[in-house]
């Protein structure tokens, strides 16, 4: 796998046995999104699924520790939470410095089953 242009425009170049791989062991997340985007009113991409599993196992981390977990800004994990919250799927308890987060319980529960 090898990265082809620029971190924002580039992709990644996938061999296609690796990628025949990762479609067979990857689909549980495609009906994941699916289930979960019927909340949010679209499909979840990777990185907005990448942040709810992050958060269900580890409900105290951190903006910048999920920027760093998954790869990409600050700002885009913080527009991320923004539009889950207002879509009721995550809200933070407690202050920012000390809280921690609270996933809808059905769509934990549906990522704890896969």
């Amino acid at each position: 796998m090898k990265r082809i242009g620029s971190a924002k425009g580039g992709y990644w170049e996938v061999d296609q046995e690796l990628a025949t791989f990762l479609k067979e062991n990857l689909t549980p997340d495609v009906g994941l999104g699916e289930k979960l985007g019927e909340k949010l009113g679209e499909k979840l991409s990777e990185n907005q699924l990448e942040i709810i599993k992050e958060i269900i196992k580890d409900p105290l981390i951190t903006i910048v520790e999920l920027s760093q977990r998954i790869g990409i800004s600050t700002t885009a994990i913080e527009n991320n939470v923004t539009k889950f919250k207002e879509k009721g799927i995550l809200k933070r308890i407690g202050p920012a410095k000390g809280g921690h987060w609270e996933v809808d319980p059905e769509l934990a529960d549906t990522f704890n089953k896969i």
